[in-house]
């Protein structure tokens, strides 16, 4: 067990094993959709708590559990895997700015009372 995986939990831990396995099917030509089946994973690791891990990067954890699992297919497409974990780490950015930025999108709130929202 890496260093990484003693600070995580078993939900985290199978998500990106999944998303792993997705990607070395993707470099063999099996798994063609990778990005509408990585965006549930890629929430749920978000609502899990993965990006507030200090000094977890979701590219280098997928590439290293992706090298471990497929390594002739890894070896032999490492531009095509630093591509998918490329693409994977901006669309898991691009949920987690969504997600920080809900809360600014609904109605500000309004005073109370009359007496809150004056000077007097």
């Amino acid at each position: 067990m890496t260093n990484s995986q003693t600070d995580s939990n078993p939900e985290i831990e199978q998500q990106l094993d999944t998303l792993a396995e997705l990607c070395c099917d993707t470099l063999t030509g099996g798994e063609p959709m990778l990005a509408e089946r990585s965006d549930a994973l890629l929430k749920s690791l978000l609502m899990s708590g993965f990006a507030r891990k200090q000094g977890r990067d979701l590219r280098s954890e997928i590439e290293s559990r992706v090298k471990d699992r497929c390594q002739e297919r890894a070896i032999h497409r490492g531009g095509a895997l630093t591509s998918l974990t490329d693409k994977l780490q901006k669309q898991f950015d691009d949920l987690a700015q969504r997600d920080s930025e809900q809360p600014q999108r609904g109605t500000p709130s309004k005073a109370a009372n009359i007496s809150s929202a004056t000077d007097a």
